[in-house]
């Protein structure tokens, strides 16, 4: 079942497509197979209501060159890589070394990537087909094998405005031997943005990439990441969302070499009326891989956070490795947490294992902290970044540390209402 159709943000689809990319037949095709939003009678959407976006009246962004444009730099030691309005722009670029290319591509290129996947909920995503409609091209940043990239890639996503959608679209593919560390600051003003990225992990690579969501606070952000991990690949996923009125990070990760190992992990500090979600399949497709997928949320106010995780152990997939754990602490009575962790296997030789905890800071913990002089709010405050520390400090490549502690702790600083320096 689906929403009842937005015409106005569905007729102008249609009408961006047709003006801008005429006798297209891979983007009509994107179009005509999005025709509504999902509604919360489909299972992966239930916790997750889109009621709030189909209302929205909207149009995809045409993008224009002569507007005045800057990129925020977050760090300054890196290769930079701006996007405004979900475009590549390579004058606000910095220059790349010779082992990484970036090429802008048809998005036509797109049907190569998918031909190696059958998957329904894949195909029938909103962001997919929306940003396979409406993106201006396919970026294709290539990390050349043997290549060890020492300096970090910061890519800076920014723009749009509140009647606007935009459609950035990334495919990253890491070639054999290759490794570096990618970050990615989501900082958008549109009223949707469907951030659409493909990985492709090939042997022996291995890549770090940390996102941050911070968008403006009535953008809806639906991001769809899909990658596939090549043999002995190593791919090590960090996520903090802190920002927009409705952010939805989901993710399908495709093991097709053995011993290759996936982790994606998270943060989620969700306050006022903002719903923040966390969404991952993980696909052991072959014998001795590695998953982990860790979420701890921080929710105040009346608002909703969501982890849904699933991993899919295929029958071929012996000595498969796999656990998912979900943390939630409310700081709110009117607060809402779900998770939603699943396993579905059809191997018999494997190590597998799910949870999720749901509860509020310890009355015992704080008086303890209270009783040797520690004001109540400062208590509270020790205790959640003590909640958030732990997994910053497993998951986080060094080269982020800092920024996603920081980041972590100034949220928090304003959800829990402290002045205190």
């Amino acid at each position: 079942m689906q929403h009842k159709k937005n015409n106005h943000y569905f007729n102008e689809l249609k009408k961006f497509v047709n003006d801008n990319y005429q006798n297209d037949k891979i983007r009509t095709g994107f179009i005509n197979n999005f025709e509504a939003w999902p509604s919360g009678k489909v299972e992966t959407w239930r916790l997750s209501r889109l009621g709030g976006l189909a209302r929205k009246k909207l149009s995809p962004l045409v993008f224009s060159k002569n507007e005045k444009i800057s990129c925020n730099k977050i760090l300054t030691d890196c290769y930079t890589l701006a996007f405004n309005d979900g475009v590549y722009i390579e004058t606000l670029s910095d220059k790349l070394p010779e082992s990484i290319e970036i090429n802008l591509l048809k998005t036509s290129e797109l049907k190569t990537f998918f031909d190696s996947i059958e998957n329904f909920d894949i195909f029938s995503h909103p962001t997919l087909n929306i940003s396979g409609a409406c993106a201006k091209e396919l970026v294709k940043i290539k990390i050349k094998s043997n290549s060890k990239i020492e300096k970090p890639i910061q890519i800076v996503q920014s723009g749009g405005k509140q009647k606007d959608s935009i459609h950035p679209l990334i495919f990253f593919e890491i070639e054999e031997q290759a490794s570096v560390s990618i970050l990615e600051v989501f900082n958008s003003n549109s009223g949707l943005i469907t951030p659409l990225e493909l990985f492709r992990i090939k042997k022996n690579a291995k890549l770090d990439f940390v996102k941050i969501f911070e968008d403006k606070p009535e953008t809806h952000n639906l991001s769809l990441s899909i990658k596939i991990l090549e043999e002995d690949a190593s791919c090590n996923c960090f996520s903090l969302i802190k920002g927009g009125n409705f952010t939805r990070y989901e993710t399908h990760a495709f093991l097709r070499g053995q011993k290759c190992k996936f982790d994606f992990n998270g943060i989620y500090l969700t306050s006022k009326n903002n719903h923040h979600d966390f969404t991952s399949v993980i696909y052991h497709e072959v014998p001795n891989c590695e998953s982990s997928q860790k979420v701890r949320g921080v929710l105040a106010d009346r608002s909703t956070g969501v982890f849904q995780g699933k991993v899919v152990v295929e029958e071929n997939a012996q000595k498969t490795s796999a656990q998912q754990m979900s943390k939630a602490v409310l700081l709110s009575d009117q607060a809402n947490s779900n998770s939603k962790p699943e396993l579905e296997i059809y191997a018999d030789d494997v190590v597998c294992s799910h949870g999720a905890t749901v509860g509020e800071l310890d009355e015992d913990q704080i008086f303890y902290l209270v009783s040797r002089g520690i004001s109540k709010d400062k208590a509270r405050s020790i205790l959640t970044e003590a909640f958030l520390s732990e997994i910053i400090e497993g998951s986080v490549d060094k080269l982020f540390f800092e920024l996603v502690h920081s980041k972590t702790k100034l949220e928090l600083k304003n959800m829990l209402n402290l002045n205190y320096d």
